[in-house]
């Protein structure tokens, strides 16, 4: 006979229930690429600029990056997280042994910090960070992708943890529901009275929501959402920019011009050629 399940809560007296911090907007990192070589033979590219972020770690000296006049060593004992569209030159003097993360955060809790960020290795990251290059030794096969990329998460989440982010208020679990239609289909009808009916909330009720609990109005905030990640797609895809502009909710590709170019300063053929020309690592 089978024994009756006679526990079922989700926390413990004893624990710490972590719930509210997922509900406050906290979601995985969408990880696009790792590598790792040894020996970088030119690692020199002025410019790098890009809509994703940037992990590094040089597990030898003698490189560095330069930001806004000054020179940031990449040194054995650190790591540098570099946030989106943050621009930037490497510098590689000398044969580069070099690993990086390229991923997206699609809502940090608090700011996002403004340049690149250097981060102590101590015990726990230097572990991670020496898994994920041994990982990487290991022959190509979708069992060591998978390891991979589950290697890469826990590093980034240890990084993550590092930093000194302010917290933000729980966001309501229909304003979640909200925002996850948003990153999931861009290309969807996201007008406001949409929006709010999605919510369950009236269209005057469901604005001061969203711009009291995510810090911005729901169509800035949807169109900023397009933006990027038709950025990424640019720089991520083979995509025409027309077949951009239609799946990231933009009637034409005219229109996502215009708007690509108020967001980013040129237009995204310019912008895609100017990625791949300097897609540094």
């Amino acid at each position: 006979m089978q024994a009756k399940r006679k526990y079922l809560n989700y926390t413990t007296p004893v624990g710490v229930s972590l719930s509210p911090v997922a509900r406050a907007g906290w979601s995985a990192f969408l990880i696009h690429e790792s590598g790792y070589q040894p020996a970088l033979e030119n690692w020199n590219h002025e410019g790098v600029d890009s809509p994703f972020w940037r992990f590094y770690h040089n597990p030898t000296s003698g490189c560095h990056l330069h930001y806004e006049g000054r020179d940031i060593p990449l040194e054995p004992d650190m790591c540098v997280l570099i946030p989106a569209n943050t621009i930037f030159d490497c510098c590689g003097p000398l044969s580069a042994s070099h690993y990086w993360l390229h991923f997206t955060v699609s809502r940090l809790s608090g700011s996002v910090p403004k340049g690149p960020v250097i981060i102590p290795l101590d015990e726990t990251l230097r572990v991670l960070i020496q898994a994920v290059l041994r990982t990487h030794d290991e022959s190509a096969s979708e069992m060591r992708d998978q390891r991979l990329h589950h290697e890469s998460a826990a590093l980034l989440h240890s990084t993550f943890a590092r930093l000194d982010l302010p917290t933000v208020p729980t966001l309501p679990d229909r304003l979640l529901d909200v925002l996850a239609l948003i990153q999931k289909a861009p290309h969807s009808e996201l007008s406001n009275p949409f929006l709010a009916d999605r919510a369950g909330m009236s269209l005057e009720n469901f604005i001061r929501a969203f711009r009291q609990h995510v810090g911005q109005t729901p169509a800035a905030y949807v169109s900023a959402t397009r933006l990027r990640l038709a950025g990424e797609a640019l720089v991520l895809t083979d995509k025409t920019i027309d077949q951009i502009a239609i799946e990231h909710g933009f009637p034409n590709r005219h229109y996502f011009t215009r708007m690509f170019t108020r967001h980013q300063g040129c237009g995204p053929a310019e912008f895609r050629e100017r990625q791949h020309r300097k897609r540094g690592r």
